[in-house]
């Protein structure tokens, strides 16, 4: 075992959460010291699965005395190394807090940190409610993870990112203080906003232990579709001319030609026919409650897209295309880090500039 934590502070976590949720073998170690960060590896010294927020006040307590540095671990499918424990220290696991609770009346919930952000979505669908953010990890991702990175997802261009919905944080700090840094109202204009401070600080300055999230109504209806182009150029330039035609895309995706081929053949059960000249992609949705705006949003984007050349547009027609469309979007990064070298990069301009 790693020596930076004594004997008698292990007995004391033990103490805490029960020898069974303490680990220290090498293996369990080494289980939680990556997450999907290239190849790195960073096992901490003690991995501590905590059941409640007392336990976790308890264990940061005890670290802040000792000057033990604490790691929270989420889904470990991050890309920016958040929960990599690069000085060892606690690798805090709160794989167990699993709890939602919609608030349906408020169009509220609060849910712990462990829960997977698909099965929250698809929890506050089931009652007729709609959670936006939807990272292409989402079937593995943790909300807490995603509070803890800000994450965003593919309609974060007409809904935002994990911050525009997090009302209020149940927080414990370093030295094991519980507080909550809001209040679960849509407006709260007192005192400093230490909800958004919380919101991407990648638990460097607490360890969240519950979220507050805002919730919309559910949307009945989209249409999805993906357009071939011939020139890659002229992608790029269609994405602002269709906000310049005053349409907001609930989800405007841009695939160059390389990238969908290796997903092609990555991905199981998704054919596409694309002609050889054709250089990139644009996954397109739009979403709303009422046809005829939505057939009309359509539309106007048709419209633009006629001044460009493309090829024949498939429209996704069933959910079953729909779902193989976004799983073909969604599986770009595995497929080309399984057949290349591959570096995760977040590039930002703004859109009149593309390319």
């Amino acid at each position: 075992m790693d020596n930076t934590i004594s004997s008698a502070v292990i007995s004391q976590l033990e103490a805490i959460t029960g020898t069974q949720y303490i680990f220290t073998d090498e293996v369990t170690r080494s289980h939680y010291g990556h997450d999907e960060t290239e190849d790195y590896n960073f096992p901490p010294s003690v991995v501590i699965k905590p059941g409640n927020t007392e336990e976790v006040s308890q264990i940061m307590k005890l670290a802040n005395e000792n000057s033990i540095p604490v790691v929270p671990i989420g889904g470990r499918t991050g890309l920016s190394g958040g929960a990599l424990s690069i000085y060892g220290g606690i690798g805090l696991s709160m794989e167990r807090f699993t709890k939602i609770n919609i608030d349906e009346k408020n169009l509220q919930a609060t849910v712990e940190p462990a829960v997977i952000t698909q099965t929250f979505r698809e929890a506050v669908n089931a009652v007729g409610l709609f959670y936006p953010p939807d990272p292409s990890s989402q079937g593995s991702c943790t909300i807490g993870g995603n509070v803890a990175e800000n994450a965003g997802g593919a309609r974060a261009v007409k809904y935002g990112v994990t911050k525009d919905y997090v009302l209020n944080l149940e927080v414990v700090l370093p030295n094991g203080e519980i507080i909550w840094t809001g209040a679960n109202t849509l407006k709260n204009s007192t005192g400093y906003n230490l909800t958004q401070l919380m919101v991407g600080s990648e638990g460097t300055l607490g360890i969240i232990t519950k979220i507050v999230m805002k919730l919309l109504p559910a949307v009945s209806g989209n249409i999805l579709m993906l357009v071939p182009f011939f020139k890659a150029r002229q992608a790029c330039e269609a994405v602002a001319e269709i906000f310049r035609a005053g349409v907001v895309p609930s989800a405007l995706e841009f695939m160059e030609r390389d990238a969908i081929d290796w997903t092609l053949r990555y991905v199981d059960g998704v054919s596409v026919a694309i002609k050889d000249e054709v250089e990139a992609h644009l996954l397109i949705e739009v979403d709303g409650n009422y046809p005829d705006m939505l057939f009309a949003e359509a539309e106007k984007i048709m419209g633009v897209l006629e001044r460009f050349e493309i090829d024949e547009i498939l429209f996704a027609d069933t959910e079953d295309q729909k779902n193989a469309l976004w799983k073909l979007r969604r599986a770009v990064g595995e497929a080309v880090k399984s057949n290349s070298v591959y570096k995760e990069e977040d590039t930002v301009v703004p859109r009149y500039e593309l390319p």
